[in-house]
């Protein structure tokens, strides 16, 4: 795989999860590092994509619906 696509997979990651912060604190990377990645200035390390890769995996939660 290239730079783009790592880039393009940790952009989208970072969006879903509405910052750089939130994304660097689950995967217990620093910001720097993660921006870096998203820019396509280097490569994540193989763990850490797995590790996003597992995220974007998640099952997303049913609405909550009224108990009646």
């Amino acid at each position: 795989m290239d730079k783009e696509h790592y880039s393009r997979t940790i952009s989208s990651a970072v969006e879903f999860f509405e910052g750089y912060g939130t994304l660097a604190v689950i995967l217990n990377v620093s910001v720097d590092d993660l921006r870096r990645w998203a820019e396509g200035k280097s490569y994540p390390p193989a763990e850490v994509l797995r590790r996003i890769a597992a995220l974007a995996k998640r099952p997303e939660t049913a609405p909550l619906r009224r108990l009646s």
